[in-house]
């Protein structure tokens, strides 16, 4: 059987960049979340039924406080419109495979910077 040996660098400096890479990663998990929402955005995009163009044109994506990207619109009629043609449900079913790519990256990107060069594997 193999096995790996994974030997932590510098033990008290990696507790001391874990407790600091709170604002790094967080900003790199919001970079993804914003990277995912603006993909369902353009999906909903396409997939909403237009009259005017109105409702298509008001459809956006944002971040929350509580770190989550919300994309929707506010015009009046959006929910009575989702309901007869639905364009925002799909557009995050159609995606779902690929948001779990990009958070999944966005993840491994922020844990990769922020811990780089504390592990040595053998």
């Amino acid at each position: 059987m193999a096995t790996v040996k994974i030997e932590v660098i510098k033990g008290k400096e990696l507790a001391n960049r874990f407790r600091s890479a709170g604002k790094k990663v967080q900003s790199i998990i919001d970079k993804a979340l914003y990277k995912a929402g603006l993909l369902v955005e353009r999906s909903a995009k396409i997939l909403v039924h237009v009259d005017t163009g109105r409702c298509r044109a008001s459809i956006t994506t944002r971040l929350t406080r509580d770190a989550n990207a919300e994309v929707g619109t506010i015009v009046e009629y959006a929910p009575a419109l989702e309901k007869r043609y639905p364009f925002l449900k799909p557009a995050l079913d159609n995606n779902e495979m690929e948001i779990k790519r990009i958070l999944h990256k966005g993840l491994s990107d922020a844990m990769r910077n922020s811990f780089k060069g504390f592990t040595k594997v053998f």
